[in-house]
């Protein structure tokens, strides 16, 4: 074979093994397994994105992710705006991207996911995201039960040059059917269920963690900011609840948000129990798991740089009234079961 040929079928070859490799699906789980933040350019009608934030329609756009190890994949998807309070009161509405539009993209695997961003383009927004970020990452400390996310670095690019491009930080968050598949389970949708028909041991995590966060924004009932999970094996089983969306948390913070009316609160930051009472042994298991946890809660937001200085501080600070409150067995009694909501 001489050179010329030996060249040709050469790069042929490194052709075709490029192909493949772009064809291989990556793999989903080990996508929310890894830690570094995956490089992102999302490319679509960004105007009309933020124009029609109310719009219930998917558009067109394409996503570039840069991972580890120069391997680049780019995928053709479809968006659209979701979260009614954000579509009110951001500049871009948190986005649900369907990656399933190419059957033969490696991302197709990921599915539909939800993606979150900042609220606005300043660094605050991207500050209140990160903060949102990890209060994901405490709640998969503490129980499987939880959803996982990953952090992008996305450069958003507007299809029709109206709008500069610019650069924020944003994470997606895992499937509810790879999350449920992963604890044996499948999701339960349209069956109204009562706050304390859930499973009491998983209810209990559930109610400590919104109280530890600051978050009055859920409902079981109304599956507001919430999804049921059942036994696959026993789909008429107690289900399992498992929250979401916690940007309107005391943890959080964010300007935009605030708790509702008829709570009796004034402020994020003001904590109220929203959940049932459960006898002083079952809290005595539950608190447990949050002291085992404690301080790597702390460690993970102080190792956490992306967060300034500042964000850090009041982030454990706030965690630690929680912590101090849980020790106290005349305030558990008083919180979580003398205060507690009732039947």
């Amino acid at each position: 074979m001489n050179f010329r040929k030996w060249l040709l079928f050469t790069l042929l070859f490194c052709f075709a093994s490029f192909s493949l490799a772009q064809k291989k699906p990556i793999d989903d789980k080990k996508f929310f397994k890894d830690e570094e933040p995956i490089k992102v350019k999302l490319t679509t009608d960004l105007r009309g994105l933020m124009a029609e934030k109310k719009n219930l329609n998917y558009i067109d756009g394409s996503m570039s992710f840069e991972f580890a190890g120069s391997t680049s994949i780019n995928s053709v998807v479809r968006i659209k705006p979701r979260g009614n309070f954000r579509k009110e009161k951001c500049k871009i509405a948190s986005l649900t991207v369907d990656f399933k539009v190419d059957s033969t993209s490696a991302l197709r695997k990921l599915g539909t996911l939800k993606l979150v961003g900042g609220c606005a383009f300043t660094a605050s927004d991207e500050q209140y995201l990160l903060k949102e970020y990890i209060v994901y990452k405490i709640y998969n400390m503490l129980t499987d039960m939880s959803f996982k996310v990953r952090l992008l670095q996305i450069e958003y690019d507007d299809s029709k040059d109206k709008i500069k491009p610019f650069t924020q930080f944003a994470f997606v968050i895992e499937d509810v059917d790879d999350m449920a598949k992963r604890n044996g389970c499948k999701e339960k949708e349209g069956v109204r269920i009562l706050s304390n028909s859930v499973n009491r041991e998983q209810g209990t995590i559930l109610y400590l963690f919104q109280y530890m966060i600051g978050n009055t924004d859920w409902s079981i009932p109304f599956y507001h900011n919430m999804k049921l999970i059942v036994s696959k094996n026993d789909t008429l089983s107690i289900p399992f609840p498992v929250a979401y969306d916690f940007d309107i948390s005391g943890l959080v913070d964010p300007p935009y948000g605030g708790p509702p009316p008829d709570l009796g609160i004034t402020k994020l930051t003001e904590r109220l129990y929203r959940g049932y009472p459960r006898t002083e042994d079952e809290l005595d298991i539950a608190i447990k798991k949050y002291l085992d946890k404690e301080e790597a809660i702390y460690s993970l937001i102080n190792n956490f740089s992306l967060l300034t200085t500042t964000n850090r501080k009041e982030m454990i600070n706030f965690l630690k009234e929680f912590f101090t409150e849980i020790k106290n067995k005349k305030r558990v009694k008083y919180i979580f079961i003398d205060n507690a909501l009732q039947n």
